[in-house]
């Protein structure tokens, strides 16, 4: 029976909770829903954009005689009634009664409904401002602070869409000048060094980036990327490193790869999946897994090197190569374009060139011979990634490999490499014993003895003043076991947040915890496989780290034989960037750094003048 020939008894009618005045229809979740007599359903369907935590039959309806609706709960997670003041939780396969005016929660706290009566329509405006319920004291102080925190959040998304809009003009002029500056006649060769390898979506002026993650409201995406945003032009010769690789995924994903004549992947996969990894590879595709000398060790590193025509590409990022960690979680990205070296410039190199040659020469690839346009015959080892010009680097590398680490090497790898990285920084006097944040995926066993080595080595440097900056309140952010229910993928994102519950529940780890939030960037439901480091003071930023490393061990090193040795088991890279002079110009606006993650309030003034 078409809904043509149905008789309509009411209607559910959608708002925002705690919202003033009239919501605009496209800032609600849903349209209105009408409800005939006989039989209704509820679910995904229904919603504007896709949300797993509700069923594609999530409730199922019946009109009674009284004009009133008996509700069962089909789907999984359970909804929740509002009705004469009082919130009820309903579970699956149960049934609640709905009266003209009470309100429904599809997911606790989410999805607010009011059902209006047919009889009483005409009563009803279909922009509902709120619900009128007789709550008692409790109830009422509930809502006004769900009400304040709604209109917050609502005010900085806001806030969020108008400054990434203007860095994204900012961006198109900025082409512009460079379009305009080409025309005037540069030489070839002086375009080919100017000009980005070839640049990223938008051609937005800036190296750090969040991941586009499917689902989420157009808005939450603005400026991210896609591996085929990353991987892209004329690529002569890709190194591509990750800990898992579905090569079926990524070949579809990103099917320039096979055009790629020279590919060499270096992988951590073992067993059946290294099998089948083999099985898909293209032909000309080279497989490398780095030695593990020390047990339980993984090659955990995530990073590409993308040769072209006019240089070389350098990506650190944190998703491993299969569909779920580019589509559906909370990653992100540093990337900067190089040029080749001029013949004259051959013998200089700086820090950022002297990190990645030392961490690629211990991945002991097997070296390879190749002919490049550009290049003629060379061998494809570590020292070819000299001849690229690194001057105008804006971060360092730092690399974690396993081994144990003695004399001037303790200070090459791992946290300690980043502690004599940040050793020879100077920071404003704000940063003195200012906090600092660990965000990560994946918890590893610790101590309390490590837990202060680790903050010694993350709270090095000096302030202007010449002072120590001193040791910072470390604050661990993770997401709740019902953050991840309540994620895009449901339970089953905790799959990328293991941890064993001894080493959750350790007592000395409770001071430190913090939850995990994205309200500014939209991300709050997509689970963070991203890792970031980083020290602030308010909304003042002095350094961040992006990373492959979670908080462990085995990742960052552990000092040993009365700190005369650094043990570590783990390949891993980081890219940091230890003085915020510049880079975050953009990449501020869009992640909200330390602010977003524990949620501390947002600067409304002018862009940031870094």
């Amino acid at each position: 029976m078409s809904s043509s020939s149905r008789v309509r008894v009411g209607t559910l009618v959608p708002f925002v909770e705690g919202k003033s005045g009239s919501p605009n229809a496209s800032s609600l979740p849903m349209p209105s829903i009408p409800i005939f007599k006989g039989s209704n359903v509820v679910g995904r369907s229904n919603l504007v954009a896709v949300d797993k935590r509700v069923s594609r039959k999530h409730l199922s309806l019946r009109a009674l005689p009284d004009g009133s609706l008996e509700v069962v709960v089909e789907g999984t997670n359970p909804i929740v009634v509002q009705s004469e003041g009082q919130r009820r939780k309903v579970c699956a396969q149960q049934r609640a009664k709905i009266m003209h005016d009470d309100v429904v929660e599809l997911i606790p706290g989410e999805y607010f409904m009011k059902y209006v009566n047919m009889s009483d329509e005409r009563k009803s405006s279909t922009s509902v401002e709120s619900h009128d319920l007789k709550k008692g004291k409790r109830h009422s102080e509930e809502d006004s602070v769900a009400a304040k925190r709604n209109r917050q959040v609502m005010e900085d998304e806001a806030l969020a869409r108008t400054l990434q809009e203007s860095f994204a003009e900012e961006s198109t002029s900025v082409t512009e000048v460079l379009s305009s500056l080409d025309s005037a006649g540069s030489s070839e060769r002086n375009k080919e060094r100017t000009h980005s390898v070839g640049p990223l979506k938008d051609t937005l002026p800036l190296t750090f980036r969040l991941m586009r993650v499917q689902g989420l409201p157009s808005w939450t995406n603005t400026s991210t990327v896609t591996i085929q945003d990353v991987i892209q032009g004329e690529v002569l010769l890709a190194v591509l490193s990750n800990y898992m690789v579905d090569m079926d995924w990524l070949l579809t994903a990103c099917p320039s790869l096979r055009k790629v004549p020279h590919v060499l992947v270096l992988h951590g996969e073992d067993g059946a999946s290294l099998e089948r990894l083999k099985k898909t590879k293209p032909a000309n595709w080279i497989l490398h897994k780095p030695p593990l000398p020390i047990s339980f060790g993984t090659h955990h590193s995530k990073a590409m090197l993308l040769v072209y025509p006019q240089g070389i590409r350098v990506v650190v990022h944190t998703a491993n190569l299969i569909h779920v960690d580019w589509n559906n979680k909370s990653q992100g990205l540093w990337t900067q374009d190089f040029p080749w070296k001029e013949a004259n410039d051959m013998s200089t190199n700086i820090g950022f060139e002297n990190d990645l040659v030392d961490y690629l020469r211990a991945l002991k690839w097997p070296e390879f011979r190749v002919n490049l346009p550009v290049a003629g015959d060379v061998n494809i080892n570590a020292a070819f990634f000299r001849k690229f010009d690194y001057s105008s680097s804006t971060v360092r590398l730092i690399g974690s490999v396993p081994g144990y680490h003695v004399g001037p090497n303790m200070k090459k790898w791992g946290h300690m490499k980043l502690r004599s990285v940040l050793e020879e920084c100077v920071f404003e006097k704000q940063f003195c014993k200012s906090p600092l944040i660990y965000q990560f995926s994946s918890l590893g066993s610790l101590d309390e003895k490590w837990m202060t080595e680790f903050a010694c080595s993350l709270s090095a440097g000096k302030a202007d003043d010449g002072s120590q900056l001193g040791i910072g309140k470390p604050l661990i952010v993770w997401p709740t076991v019902e953050d991840v229910r309540c994620s895009i993928e449901g339970y089953a994102a905790g799959s990328c947040i293991p941890s064993p519950q001894k080493n959750v529940e350790k007592d000395f780890l409770r001071k430190y915890w913090s939850r995990w939030k994205a309200d500014h960037v939209g991300r709050c439901r997509a689970m963070p496989h991203i890792k970031t480091f980083t020290r602030y003071n308010g909304q003042n930023i002095a350094w961040f780290l992006l990373t492959s490393s979670n908080l462990s061990k085995a990742a960052w090193g552990a000092l040993q034989k009365n700190n005369t040795q650094l043990m570590i088991r783990s390949y891993e890279v980081y890219c940091s960037c230890p003085k915020l002079s510049s880079l975050f110009h953009n990449f501020h606006a869009q992640t909200r750094a330390a602010q977003t993650w524990i949620n501390l309030p947002l600067v409304r003034t002018s862009r940031p003048s870094w």
